[in-house]
């Protein structure tokens, strides 16, 4: 019996001792230091399940800037059908640009009011949306908030279709990068964020947009966006292999939002135990 006893307890020695050394494994690839970025704010998800994969202050409040355009191309998908003309109104022709030019009267489709939102990221486009799909910019949050508490977003509020600077106008980059996934579940408002050129056409006018964003490596949608208050900020979704990323960052400066998007994608993509389920 004594035998027995010695051995059992050198079998569990031994399995304590291995137990340690794996733990100790996982415990350093668990503190792997994530690589910094510029940005006070940043966020890479799995753009199938959601998980987390990068987090600098993911979850705080901060401001979108235009970023706020991606829900509202998603809500305009969903409002309008395709081909549906939009009016511009008086007020949505007066606002505050980055514009493309509307004037009051002027008509737009449903599609290239979305590319001159997304790609020009034009302010008076995204009144005249809201105005025709809901009646006014305060219906048409109406709608933004209802849409973002159905996905049950808790720390996400919008008051314009735009992004234009309002202090109760926000989100985090978590929220963002959700907001993102439910986004290019629409082929309509995928297709527009992924598009480089284009031709946009009004009842009184053409234009040709050219847009880089989607030069960087892995990058297949995104929108930037900037005001005073927000400083840059930048979405992207990417993919590689058959991982897909969306990556935010907020509070950043011109120069190094792309960096700061590349190196949480990166980052990302190295530490995806699985592939994208979307």
């Amino acid at each position: 019996m004594a035998i027995i006893k010695k051995i059992f307890v050198s079998i569990m020695l031994v399995l304590f001792l291995l137990s340690g050394l794996f733990s100790e494994k996982t415990s350093k690839a668990d503190t792997e230091a994530a690589p910094p970025i510029t940005g006070e704010y940043g966020v890479a998800i799995n753009a199938g399940t959601g998980e987390i994969l990068y987090n600098k202050n993911a979850h705080t409040i901060a401001y979108p800037a235009s970023m706020t355009k991606v829900l509202t191309a998603t809500i305009l998908d969903e409002r309008l059908m395709d081909g549906e003309l939009l009016t511009v109104s008086r007020h949505a022709a007066n606002q505050e640009c980055i514009c493309f030019g509307l004037t009051t009267g002027e008509k737009i489709s449903k599609q290239d009011a979305m590319m001159a939102l997304l790609l020009l990221s034009a302010n008076d486009v995204a009144v005249a949306i809201a105005e025709n799909v809901a009646g006014s910019e305060e219906g048409f949050a109406e709608l933004m908030n209802k849409k973002v508490k159905h996905w049950g977003l808790k720390h996400t509020h919008f008051v314009t279709p735009n992004g234009l600077h309002d202090p109760n106008h926000y989100t985090t980059p978590y929220e963002m990068a959700l907001i993102t996934k439910e986004a290019i579940e629409h082929p309509n408002v995928l297709k527009v964020l992924s598009t480089q050129t284009t031709q946009i056409r009004t009842s009184r006018q053409e234009k040709t947009i050219q847009t880089i964003l989607h030069r960087m490596p892995n990058a297949i949608a995104g929108k930037p966006g900037f005001t005073n208050e927000a400083k840059h900020t930048l979405v992207e979704y990417l993919k590689k292999g058959d991982k897909e990323i969306i990556s935010v960052v907020m509070k950043t400066d011109k120069r190094s939002k792309y960096n700061d998007i590349e190196t949480m994608a990166n980052y990302a993509f190295d530490h995806m135990q699985t592939s994208s389920t979307r």
